[in-house]
């Protein structure tokens, strides 16, 4: 069943609901009607909600939205009916002056439109679970929010039968395209964009296919190269050969520095005693190895602050196996990769419990349930028990099935027998145990907040010493208003390693793997590739990695300080379709090491494995979409991200731009701010923006993806000629003339004529504006040069293989 006839079906059973018309209180409202009506019937999750928010002394009852909040709503309990003007009923655009005549229906619109105007969010909304009335809170159009107009519903009933407006305004589908706010301001909605050449094309997007010897090498590169740093067993060399030192703010990348730094300063800030980075000039941070020690001692655990992909797991395991092998040589490493173990844990204490009892049986022969060993934990007990009337050896079967009992009690709580086998091997060996949470970051909010809590817990009772790896937006969050707001911290930050450098020691690593196994005999056989050629072709990659900048420069930016993106992009790069593997080998053959281009780097990373480009499936964003008939929309998300990172880039920033600013910077130009809103989304589903909430209503930061897309990608005739078959024409002639071509001359052509109409484009928004901080005129320029100089190149090797044909004929 379709999301809208599965809704309605929903709200069709809510209609019999046995609190419909009970007088219920607010909670049991909340739980039975409005939890039912925004996530059943309206599509909404409740992973986008945020219930009982705090800010500024008040609580809101729903923040609904994800990462920008869309709307606030604020819970009556049954009881308080919304008396409407008769009439209502059926009448869904109704002037909010006439809802405010009844005194109970003023007062919640006043009190939500207060917490939508300190958020900065645009839509309250009131509900009494079977009333509804929605309402522009905080709007920039000159018109105060109680003279406009709202969107009411008199009953449930009334929902149900009219639920095409209630799904075609609230739904989360329906917020995505902003029709709730055309319809309050009464604006007839703009004509949609034009289809895209892709809707035309009978096989998008195609999968491309790959020569033999293509589908042997992607094979081998997930063999040597892919991202080994999650399997179990990682050798003390990859980690000592692979480890890149954090630390060091990327050369390449096109957001400044003073940025960069901001992404952890804005947590600092936020701290007792402030934050230290992990590591230092000279390697290891030594508070760090310090802390590892004194923790236990202070019984709190040490986070470690890190976006996702930095490194922060390859970080721990050289911190254990190389930095700190010394200081750690007689602890017992307890580690639980949350990558690896399952969505759903019900009981996180009882998990990890398990998990880290397997690990000291498997890795440090120590079984606590063993029955010698068990006994020796509970001496004490044992001992304690002989003295009481159940401790009387005289008949001691009756004394050794009592002291079963007992000792099965303690074993019972396998938390608890956990703390109590550490606290044993502590005292007798002198062993303490590192615990280590990693990679929680990988999990929702709700799952993150738990394990804090647990290694809270942890740290508070066990002896030895607990690391949390978390990113700076969760830890943020959680100080502000979860577990970790409880709690005093000590944090440690993972900045991300050089890309260029994690990409090359990975390489080389590889290159050694594969020389071994040819030497052991161990390479794989019946491949259309031996390991003479897979490391000639390595060589090419070492190669343009340690001498081409301008590649350099693309992984360090599109990978965004994502480590783990960066090799991606490598494993993309081999094997793939859009690289002539064979010509690479034909050069090494001679004696020469191929020069990788850029444009098949470029290729291989927009496409993927795919002959068109799939927006759905990419790693990089077309920059030339639009959501309307508007062909000037077709600069707005350029100019968008100039915009952010001018303004987060200027003087006294702290590098957080707000979202109102970015509206009003939008609207000057022209735009509305459904059309804002919708290149906002895609900005940071993309990770062009990353949003922020920390400020009132929200904020964005400028990310280096987005710097390069539209600074440097946004003029190569590669990417121009991947984003038309996914770009809106608006122009019908041209649209016309625009289509699904292959050879590398009609491609050619079918840029230039792409680019001439983003030129006329483009003059009816630079005549209306005066100074831009994205100017295409300039872009275009450049995209011509690239588009003649790719004919240049073209036409030379057209007339290489006539010659060469001539000559074979001669």
């Amino acid at each position: 069943m379709d999301p809208y006839a599965n809704a309605r079906e929903e709200l069709h059973g809510l209609l019999n609901s046995p609190t419909v018309g009970s007088g219920a209180n607010e909670d049991t409202t909340r739980l039975h009607l409005i939890d039912a009506l925004l996530f059943n019937c309206l599509g909404w999750s409740p992973q986008e909600a945020v219930t009982e928010d705090h800010h500024n002394g008040s609580y809101v009852d729903y923040l609904i939205g994800k990462p920008a909040a869309q709307f606030i709503l604020e819970a009556k309990k049954e009881g308080i009916a919304f008396d409407l003007p008769p009439g209502i009923a059926g009448r869904h655009a109704i002037s909010v002056p006439t809802l405010m005549e009844d005194e109970n229906t003023a007062k919640a619109i006043r009190q939500v439109l207060g917490y939508c105007q300190e958020r900065g969010i645009p839509i309250g909304i009131i509900s009494n679970g079977h009333q509804l009335a929605a309402f522009f809170a905080s709007r920039q159009d000159g018109v105060p929010p109680l003279k406009g107009n709202a969107l009411v519903f008199s009953s449930l009933q009334e929902m149900h039968d009219d639920f095409q407006t209630l799904w075609g305004h609230l739904s989360k589908p329906a917020f995505a395209t902003r029709s709730l706010q055309r319809y309050l301001l009464a604006k007839k909605p703009q004509v949609l964009a034009p289809e895209k050449l892709a809707n035309s094309i009978n096989n998008y997007p195609g999968f491309r296919r790959r020569t033999e010897l293509e589908t042997d090498l992607k094979m081998l590169g997930q063999l040597f190269i892919q991202d080994l740093e999650h399997e179990k067993q990682i050798s003390d060399e990859f980690v000592k050969d692979c480890y890149c030192a954090s630390g060091a703010l990327s050369q390449y990348s096109m957001v400044s520095r003073e940025v960069l730094r901001a992404r952890y300063a804005s947590v600092a800030e936020n701290v007792p005693g402030g934050i230290e980075q992990a590591t230092a000039k000279k390697g290891i941070n030594p508070k760090l190895t310090t802390d590892m020690v004194t923790a236990a001692l202070s019984r709190r655990p040490i986070i470690l602050l890190g976006d996702v992909g930095v490194g922060k797991s390859m970080f721990l395991r050289h911190l254990i196996r190389v930095d700190a092998k010394e200081v750690l040589a007689k602890s017992i490493i307890l580690y639980v990769d949350f990558v690896r173990e399952p969505v759903f844990v019900t009981d996180l204490p009882m998990y990890i419990t398990e998990r880290m009892t397997e690990q000291l049986e498997t890795g440090h022969q120590i079984d606590i349930q063993e029955r010698g060993f068990v006994r020796a934990v509970y001496n004490k007990e044992i001992n304690k028990f002989k003295r009481t009337i159940l401790g009387d050896e005289s008949d001691p079967t009756e004394y050794r099935k009592h002291e079963l009992i007992m000792l099965t009690g303690h074993l019972s709580n396998e938390f608890e027998h956990l703390r109590r086998s550490l606290e044993h091997i502590k005292a007798t060996s002198g062993r303490s145990p590192l615990v280590i949470l990693d990679n929680i970051d990988q999990r929702p909010p709700e799952f993150q907040e738990s394990i804090f809590e647990s290694a809270h817990s942890i740290a508070d009772s066990w002896p030895g010493t607990v690391f949390v790896s978390i990113r700076p937006s969760t830890f943020f969050q959680s100080r502000a208003h979860g577990a970790l707001a409880a709690y005093q911290t000590r944090v440690f930050t993972i900045a991300p390693a050089r890309t260029d450098q994690v990409v090359s020691k990975r390489l080389e690593f590889a290159r050694n793997k594969v020389i071994e196994s040819g030497a052991d005999g161990a390479f794989p056989n019946n491949l259309s590739i031996n390991d003479s050629d897979l490391i000639a072709y390595l060589d090419a990659l070492i190669r343009a990695f340690k001498i081409d900048e301008e590649l350099k420069s693309l992984i360090d930016n599109m990978s965004g300080g994502n480590t783990r993106t960066a090799l991606l992009f490598l494993f993309t790069f081999i094997g793939s379709g859009y690289v002539s593997t064979q010509r690479v080998l034909d050069v090494a053959e001679g004696g020469r090491v191929y020069k990788v281009p850029m444009h098949e780097f470029i290729r291989a990373i927009v496409f993927g494995d795919y002959d068109y480009f799939n927006p759905e499936a990419s790693a990089v964003c077309n920059l030339f979409d639009i959501t309307t008939n508007d062909g000037r929309e077709h600069f707005l998300l350029p100019s968008i991200l100039a915009h952010v990172q001018r303004s987060a880039e200027s003087a006294g920033s702290d590098g957080l731009v707000p979202a109102v600013s970015i509206y009003s910077f939008g609207q000057g130009l022209g735009f509305s701010q459904e059309q804002v809103g919708a290149q906002l989304d895609r900005a940071t589903k993309g990770n062009l923006l990353v949003f922020s909430d920390a400020l009132d209503g929200g904020s964005y930061r400028p990310t280096s993806v987005g710097s390069y897309l539209y600074r440097k990608m946004i003029h190569s005739f590669s990417y121009v000629d991947a984003m038309i078959v996914d770009t809106p024409i608006v122009n019908p002639s041209v649209r016309r003339g625009i289509g699904d071509v292959h050879s590398i001359k009609e491609r050619l052509q079918r840029a230039k004529a792409f680019r001439a109409y983003l030129d006329s484009q483009w003059t009816p928004l630079e005549t209306a504006t005066g100074e831009l901080p994205f100017r295409w005129n300039e872009v275009s320029a450049i995209l011509s040069a690239e588009i003649a100089d790719a004919e240049r190149k073209a036409d030379a090797a057209i007339q290489r293989r006539a010659d060469s044909s001539s000559n074979f004929w001669n």
